[in-house]
């Protein structure tokens, strides 16, 4: 009775395995915490006037909701030319809808050259993360540049990676 059930529970996997949709998944994320800030970083395509590829990380602090927005390229004349004194806020464009623009953002550059933003604690982040629950890719617009599009894997994926960590950073499990 039990191998019987194991082979027809097999059938399925199977076949989903061998089917091309199946073949064409990409699970290229990562996810982590750090300092009771999670993070949800996916790649993207090549930086403006480079062959160097962009990242784009979503954070989360935990204690007061805040979240940012990061683009990251290793080696970017662009950034690394800019004045990082500067505000420039930075908008979310996801296939899900479009943020406000960040309340701070600017450039940055060090080990790796980055675009960074800010919606601020609590209720003006909510709606970035709201944003995330259905969002399937995401596009970056800041200083005049339209960044990305970045694929966030699948549908609500950056959401519940970063609620999922806050959960277990509150309960002390991160």
């Amino acid at each position: 009775m039990v191998r019987v059930f194991l082979k027809i529970a097999a059938a399925p996997v199977l076949m989903l395995a061998a089917s091309p949709a199946f073949a064409q998944v990409n699970t290229a994320y990562q996810a982590n915490s750090r300092n009771g800030v999670c993070y949800f970083t996916v790649s993207g395509p090549n930086a403006p006037g480079t062959g160097k590829p962009m990242s784009l990380e979503f954070s989360y602090r935990v204690r007061d909701g805040n979240m940012g927005a990061k683009v990251m390229v290793n080696g970017w004349d662009r950034v690394q030319q800019a004045n990082p004194d500067t505000t420039y806020p930075v908008t979310v464009v996801l296939d899900s809808g479009r943020t406000k623009p960040s309340r701070s953002g600017g450039y940055s550059s060090g080990f790796n050259d980055s675009i960074w933003s800010g919606w601020g604690p609590g209720e003006l982040s909510a709606p970035l993360l709201e944003l995330l629950k259905t969002a399937r890719t995401a596009r970056v617009e800041v200083d005049g540049m339209k960044l990305g599009p970045f694929d966030l894997q699948t549908k609500g994926l950056a959401y519940v990676s970063l609620t999922q960590c806050a959960e277990r950073v509150r309960a002390g499990k991160e």
